[in-house]
């Protein structure tokens, strides 16, 4: 005979079984058994595309509760369809100013503040997916509120806010339907053509003669400073001078009508000795000025240079106007 099955030990295993599933919904789902969350309705009479169970409901940005249920409601024969979706507010998410919960459970409640301007609106939660999520607010230029639910005892009817979604998905796509008529050929020979102008324009400017010519002056001038002409000059006019200052010399001193003539020739002369040595002085190869005009002489020189280099690069790349000078890669050699 086969031996009977012990009640108590059956009865124990079922026991511990009912315990851990019970242990295991605790564990997994004690986020939803045992927070506060109200039902709320919105209708809305333009496409809900994007919108779907477990979509976002936020308020300030701030989400606060999920979408339950997507309906479609048919009016009748000569009115549109509306779209009816449940949304759950998770109580726990709003909080008054001295940290408690905001009651949300409350009708009268809810109706004062759909008197105000308490609003649901269509947004986008992400312009590359579509996905849509349902924004709360009040709104001061609120629409005047159209209730759908009948009764006291099913979820609180929150009133649609007119979305620009329509608007902005219309816009969006005339912007692409505008693509397909712009000419794109016309538009690359008038490019072609800008670009062929401003090669034009740029060889009429003959930069590379300026350039010439800032160097050649550049070196006129300096060896105009550095020459020996210069200084043959500023001797030939000391001696000329030194020579009528001994001329005066040796003129009679008696005679009394020339001597403030004299006087003042001579001082003339000490002047133009004065002012003779300090030129000589500013133009000594260690002087102040003659370094300053070598740097300037440098500077333009340098300007030159950099004149004729761009004049030869524009001529190599004339697009560089329009579209800028390209970086070299530096991987290449």
């Amino acid at each position: 005979m086969s031996q009977k099955a012990n009640p108590t030990l059956i009865g124990a295993f079922v026991c511990c079984a009912i315990a851990i599933a019970l242990g295991a919904i605790v564990f997994f789902g004690s986020a939803n058994l045992f927070t506060k969350k109200q039902i709320f309705v919105t209708y809305f009479d333009q496409s809900v595309s994007g919108l779907s169970v477990g979509s976002n409901v936020k308020y300030k940005g701030v989400t606060i509760g999920k979408v339950s249920k997507v309906q479609l409601r048919f009016q009748g024969t000569n009115e549109p369809p509306l779209v009816r979706v449940l949304y759950e507010i998770d109580a726990d998410n709003l909080l008054n100013k001295f940290g408690l919960t905001v009651n949300i459970f409350d009708r009268n409640v809810h109706n004062k503040a759909v008197e105000k301007g308490y609003r649901a609106k269509l947004d986008f939660e992400s312009l590359i997916s579509g996905q849509l999520y349902i924004a709360l607010d009040f709104y001061k230029d609120a629409s005047p509120a159209v209730l759908q639910e009948e009764g006291t005892s099913g979820p609180f009817e929150i009133p649609a806010q007119p979305s620009d979604i329509d608007t902005l998905l219309a816009n969006l796509t005339k912007a692409i339907g505008n693509l397909g008529s712009i000419d794109f050929k016309t538009l690359a020979k008038e490019l072609e053509s800008l670009l062929v102008s401003a090669r034009d324009n740029i060889n009429a400017m003959h930069l590379g003669q300026l350039g010439s010519s800032l160097n050649k002056t550049s070196e006129s001038l300096n060896n105009l400073v550095s020459g020996e002409q210069v200084k043959g000059v500023l001797s030939s006019i000391r001696q000329s001078f030194e020579q009528l200052t001994g001329t005066l010399k040796n003129l009679n001193p008696a005679i009394d009508d020339l001597k403030p003539t004299l006087d003042q020739a001579k001082n003339s002369l000490a002047n133009l000795q004065k002012a003779t040595a300090e030129l000589n002085r500013l133009l000594k190869p260690d002087s102040g000025l003659r370094y300053q005009l070598d740097a300037s002489l440098s500077q333009i020189s340098a300007a030159a240079e950099s004149i004729q280099r761009l004049s030869d690069f524009l001529q190599r790349h004339p697009n560089s106007l329009i579209f800028g000078r390209k970086i070299p890669n530096a991987e290449q050699p």
